[in-house]
């Protein structure tokens, strides 16, 4: 702290009580839903933020499907950081987090508000790596052709064959898979 205050002196432009200013939450969302164009800006309140996240939610509920969420900070910031991290060229994450704790449904909604469309698979006693392989192609076919933006939602519970990991772990690394196409 003492170095910062130290730096700051020296360039007397900035103020102290802008730079530690809470929250320290950047969108480009929040000025978009407001009609303006996307910049990436310091959220100027939680209340703010949560006013768009809840207009947002009932317009998902009114559109897309029902889903009950409760937006306290900690899952308004969660939406912010997948909203930046899916918002960038080849973003990928992985959500790691106790069952239940509501990754898949802050996924959703962010890829709502980003009006990015929902890739998920469906698993059968009989879904193979081959059947993976050919879902995967699917959804890349859908973003890199037609260039659709796209959020792929896997759950750990749909991984039924280790082999999945090998192509998971390419798409999350590199975001590229070794002879996926001929």
């Amino acid at each position: 702290m003492g170095f910062l205050q130290t730096t700051m002196k020296e360039f007397s432009s900035f103020k102290q009580d802008d730079i530690f200013s809470e929250p320290l939450v950047f969108t480009s969302f929040v000025t978009a839903c407001k009609g303006h164009d996307p910049a990436y800006m310091n959220v100027a309140s939680m209340e703010d933020l949560n006013q768009v996240l809840e207009d947002k939610l009932q317009e998902y509920n009114e559109n897309v499907s029902a889903m009950d969420l409760v937006l306290f900070n900690m899952a308004m910031c969660h939406i912010t950081r997948i909203a930046r991290i899916i918002d960038q060229p080849n973003g990928h994450a992985l959500l790691v987090g106790v069952g239940g704790s509501g990754k898949q449904s802050l996924s959703k909604l962010t890829s709502f508000i980003l009006s990015y469309d929902v890739f998920r698979i469906v698993v059968t006693s009989s879904y193979s790596p081959v059947d993976l392989r050919a879902d995967i192609q699917t959804v890349f076919k859908k973003a890199g052709v037609t260039g659709t933006q796209t959020l792929f939602i896997l759950t750990d519970a749909q991984i039924v064959n280790e082999r999945f990991l090998i192509d998971i772990n390419d798409i999350l690394s590199s975001g590229y898979v070794p002879e996926l196409f001929a």
